[in-house]
């Protein structure tokens, strides 16, 4: 596998047995636990991606059998969601199942789009699943013939959807590096796409092309930040360094010519915003933004390292545009492949200790700080007005919740029986279960009325356990994006 040129570490081998128990090697910070949804026995097979539905449900990628697997309610579930006609090569190849997004109007649409090797294996292509009774049918390739070709390595596969609906797709040079900066090329970019059909948006950098930003050698990670919308990414360098990058529309990130930090500075390139030496290679990442952790954790960049098996978090400016500080969340016995923010409020962890490209273990980073019943509120897709929102709820197994909202928050708490109340009921919610894990979710769609951009919405709710006990969570402030 071609991450980067130190791919040279023997992975240990470390077995977890039963779900969601604590895992004893992991060293988080103070009050965290690290624990583990989906063990290494439970069948999960060389996992390359994650991402959350709004109904709290996790899509995950297989790379070397195609499938795509659900986990509800902390439990992976046996049969998968659909398969991908994929090849995928050798155990170090990064070929196959490689990237997968939730359409920001799923709750609607139904639609998953996937970026994965085709049965030929000389094309990468970027394909649309539907969701019909919990099956993924009706797959259709929106990629045209000939646009990514495909060999065992640089290929590439990270899909995010931005605010606006549209989907980004990170792409690898192919092992051809001049075709990073060959802006006739799809290889070696980041391509920018109107969904459902990847047609071209009128306001990308360059007129008729998907090009968002080139010059890439190999890219694993995209994420958004919370609070600008600005697009980040992690990417693994040749010889010298790899980077972490802010991408800009229209940007040159260098390569072939430059990685790293420059020797001498190039004018008309991209600097990274951090560069590490000797490789980590730098895999997912994901910007926290859950109500879980403790405040200075909020906007933090993290990202997964496959060299050293370590999660790594990086501190960024209010801008987003320089690294204050960085230092290593966790050393996991492992290697990474992936960190996503997820709807409960907590980091999830895609890894593996047993070497070659793809996990066979899922968790979670939880805090002692986290209140009991607790309330997040996130948008899934990163896109909330034309999108969804969901609400997720962790008490009690087989509660009951339900939310409600309003524009204002109090600027004390009144006490009552079940807990200090912030939020006024001015709006509810339908009322909802909380499974076997303590969890439950409820998505929402948002109209698309450019009106509610960036209103700010206050939400609470209480929750009816099992025992009969009325419990109010804590206040969540969420921003309409």
């Amino acid at each position: 596998m071609q991450f980067s040129r130190a791919l040279v570490r023997a992975a240990s081998l470390f077995a977890v047995a039963g779900l969601l128990q604590p895992a004893a090697a992991q060293t988080p910070p103070a009050g965290f636990t690290y624990e583990v949804v989906v063990p290494p026995n439970a069948g999960l097979d060389n996992a390359t991606a994650m991402a959350f539905a709004p109904d709290g449900r996790l899509f995950v990628t297989e790379r070397v059998t195609g499938n795509i697997r659900i986990v509800r309610d902390g439990v992976l579930e046996p049969q998968p969601w659909a398969t991908v006609p994929t090849t995928s090569g050798p155990s170090w190849s990064e070929q196959g199942l490689l990237g997968i997004a939730i359409d920001p109007a799923f709750l609607q649409n139904g639609y998953v789009y996937v970026y994965h090797t085709d049965a030929s294996g000389q094309e990468s292509r970027i394909s649309r699943l539907q969701e019909f009774g919990g099956i993924g049918t009706n797959r259709t390739t929106l990629s045209p013939n000939g646009a990514l070709p495909s060999i065992q390595y640089h290929n590439g596969g990270p899909l995010l959807f931005g605010r606006d609906g549209t989907l980004w797709v990170a792409t690898g040079d192919g092992l051809g590096s001049n075709n990073a900066q060959n802006l006739a090329e799809w290889r070696g970019k980041v391509l920018r796409f109107e969904v459902p059909n990847l047609t071209v948006p009128t306001n990308n950098p360059f007129p008729g092309s998907p090009v968002w930003s080139y010059g890439h050698r190999n890219q694993f990670g995209l994420a958004l930040h919370p609070v600008t919308g600005e697009l980040f990414q992690t990417e693994n360098g040749g010889a010298l360094m790899d980077e972490i990058n802010r991408i800009v529309a229209g940007g040159n990130y260098g390569w072939p010519g430059a990685e790293g930090q420059e020797t001498v500075p190039n004018p008309a390139w991209v600097d990274p915003l951090a560069w590490y030496q000797p490789s980590v290679a730098p895999t997912g990442c994901a910007f926290y933004s859950g109500s879980n952790y403790p405040a200075s954790y909020q906007n933090r960049f993290f990202f997964t390292e496959w060299n050293q098996g370590r999660i790594r978090m990086v501190t960024l400016d209010a801008a987003g545009q320089t690294v204050t500080a960085q230092s290593v969340f966790d050393q996991q016995p492992g290697s990474g492949y992936a960190v996503t923010m997820g709807p409960d409020g907590n980091l999830w962890y895609l890894g593996n200790q047993n070497g070659g490209y793809g996990a066979n273990e899922i968790g979670r980073y939880l805090h002692a700080n986290e209140p009991t019943p607790s309330l997040n509120v996130t948008a899934t897709s990163n896109r909330t007005v034309g999108g969804s929102m969901t609400m997720t709820v962790h008490g009690n197994p087989w509660g009951v919740s339900g939310v409600f909202l309003s524009l204002g928050i109090l600027p004390t708490p009144i006490p009552t029986p079940w807990g200090n109340a912030w939020i006024l009921p001015d709006a509810s919610l339908p009322a909802f279960l909380l499974t076997g894990d303590g969890r439950g979710h409820l998505g929402w769609n948002v109209t698309n009325d450019p009106t509610l951009l960036d209103l700010e919405v206050h939400f609470q709710a209480i929750e009816l356990n099992a025992s009969g006990q009325l419990l109010l969570t804590n206040p969540k402030t969420f921003v309409l994006r």
